[in-house]
């Protein structure tokens, strides 16, 4: 089915940075030993992984990333609860780059990358 709403022929395929899962383990390790709040961390990480899943299915329905802007608009973000998903498309490759809180300001954002 996602061959026919992006055009191509091929399935997209899915490279997931060392970053990624960096700032996963830190959000885990945030949320369950400095919030104490061992059961909750479980679920954003489910949350987290269960939304980086489904971009591969359409990465094309995200928007752009506000946060780095570009002419070829290859930087898209995909959101669960307050954290993005940041992830570049270029032909049929899906590179997620970071998971990042929403609450952050934008200039935190560019100089992480």
């Amino acid at each position: 089915m996602e061959k026919e709403r992006n055009g191509n022929s091929e399935p997209y395929s899915l490279i997931i940075s060392d970053k990624y899962y960096s700032d996963l383990d830190k959000i885990v390790d945030y949320i369950d030993f400095v919030k104490h709040q061992p059961m909750n961390a479980v679920k954003v990480a489910r949350g987290i992984n269960a939304t980086m899943n489904k971009i591969i299915l359409n990465p094309t329905i995200y928007a752009e990333c506000e946060n780095i802007p570009t002419k070829s608009k290859i930087y898209r973000e995909a959101v669960y609860k307050t954290w993005q998903i940041v992830f570049k498309l270029k032909g049929n490759t899906v590179t997620i780059l970071r998971v990042l809180s929403g609450k952050r300001k934008p200039s935190v954002f560019r100089k992480r990358n």
